[in-house]
C-alpha cells in the first residue's frame, strides 16, 4: 500500500480511481463497510476496465481512503478535539491489512477548509484524483462549515460523471457505531464493548521515554509510553499484550499518577514479562486486556512490591502465560 503524507504532493493522478474520504478515526465497523466497498468496487472496475483495454496495459483502479492528519477538529477547535482512537501509523496499518492500495493523509488547513462543498469535489475529488466511483458513510459531510453531504455528493456525481455509494449506518445492539460510541465505552472501561465495534481489541502507539527508574530499583523494571492525545480508559492496573519489535509479550500496565511515591504527575509504564533491555526511543503498542484492579497508595514500598507480585500473578493467569 502506497501512503501519502500530503495533497500537495498530488499533482493529478495518472489514472481513475475509487475512493472514500473521512477522517477514519478508529477504523471501526462502520468504517470497516465503507473501507470494504471500495476495495471490492475497485477490483472490479478495474477487472472491466482491463478487458475492454490494449493487452499489457496496466488499467486496474486503485481503492483510495483520503483521511486526515491530525483530526480535523485539532484544527478548527483544538480545545474541542477529542482523544484520538488511532495514530496514523496504526491507521495506515489497518487499511493495509483491509486491501486499501493508498491512503493520503491531508492535513485540514486553510486551503482546505475554506474550501466551497462544490470546490472540494471539482477540486480535489475530480481534477486532482480523478474518481470514477465515491463511497462515503450516511453521515457525509464536506466542504466550507460542513455545508456539503450524501445528496449534493450524488447531484455532482451526476454532473461530473462519477458513481456515488452511500453506506447505511452500521449497528451493534440495535445503536449506531461511531467513534464518539467507542471512546465513551473505553472511557468506561467497557473494553469487550470497545472491542466488538472496533472489529478488533484496543490498542495504543506510543514511544518509550525515560523515566525515574524507580520500576527497576524495586524489582521490575517498566517502560515509560509517551501516548500522546491517544484515547485511554481509567487509571489503574491492566492486564496487557504488548507489541514490540514484531513479538508479542505479556506483562502488566499501571497508568496513574503512583500515589505510594507522591509523584502527581500522570504517567503510563508497562513491565513486560521475560523481557529485559533498553528500549528507550522505540514504538510499542499495548493492547488492553483486562483491568486488574484500581491503582491506590500503599503505606511503604514493600507492601506495593507484595501487591505488584499478586497483579503479576493475575495478569499471567488472565493471559494464559505460564
Amino acid at each position: 500500500m502506497q501512503v501519502i503524507e500530503s495533497l500537495d504532493s498530488i499533482s493529478k493522478f495518472g489514472q481513475e480511481s475509487v475512493l472514500t474520504f473521512g477522517t477514519f478515526d478508529g477504523v471501526h465497523i462502520g468504517h470497516r463497510a465503507i473501507i470494504k466497498e471500495i476495495v471490492q468496487q475497485a477490483q472490479e472496475l478495474g477487472l472491466v476496465k482491463e478487458q475492454g483495454s490494449c493487452r499489457g496495459s496496466t488499467s486496474l483502479l486503485p481503492s483510495v481512503v483520503l483521511s486526515f492528519d491530525p483530526h480535523p477538529m485539532y484544527f478548527l477547535s483544538p480545545e474541542e478535539c477529542p482523544p484520538i482512537l488511532t495514530t496514523k501509523a496504526k491507521k495506515a496499518e489497518l487499511l493495509k491489512e483491509m486491501g486499501v492500495d493508498m491512503v493520503i493523509f491531508a492535513k485540514l488547513e486553510e486551503q482546505i477548509s475554506e474550501m466551497s462543498d462544490i470546490d472540494f469535489v471539482e477540486q480535489i475529488l475530480v481534477q486532482k484524483l480523478r474518481v470514477k466511483s465515491v463511497v462515503v458513510g450516511y453521515d457525509c459531510t464536506f466542504g466550507r462549515n460542513r455545508t456539503g453531504d450524501s445528496n449534493l455528493l450524488e447531484k455532482l456525481g451526476r454532473q461530473y460523471n462519477f458513481a456515488v455509494k452511500v453506506i447505511a449506518p452500521q449497528k451493534f445492539c440495535g445503536v449506531v457505531v461511531s467513534s464518539t460510541r467507542i471512546r465513551n465505552a473505553i472511557a468506561q472501561n467497557e473494553l469487550k464493548l470497545a472491542e466488538q465495534l472496533l472489529g478488533r481489541r484496543y490498542s495504543i502507539y506510543g514511544e518509550v521515554i525515560k523515566g525515574k527508574g524507580i520500576g527497576r530499583e524495586i524489582g521490575f523494571p517498566t517502560a515509560n509510553i509517551d501516548a500522546g492525545n491517544q484515547m485511554l480508559p481509567p487509571s489503574g492496573i491492566y492486564a496487557i499484550r504488548a507489541k514490540l519489535n514484531e513479538k508479542m509479550f505479556g506483562g502488566v500496565l499501571n497508568m496513574g499518577v503512583r500515589p505510594t511515591f507522591g509523584d502527581n504527575q500522570f504517567q503510563i509504564e508497562a513491565y513486560l514479562f521475560d523481557f529485559d533491555g533498553s528500549i528507550y526511543g522505540y514504538t510499542i503498542e499495548i493492547f488492553f486486556i483486562e483491568k486488574i484492579r484500581d491503582e491506590i497508595a500503599f503505606s511503604c514500598v514493600e507492601e506495593l512490591i507484595s501487591q505488584i507480585k499478586r497483579d503479576v500473578e493475575k495478569a499471567r493467569k488472565i493471559l494464559e502465560i505460564d
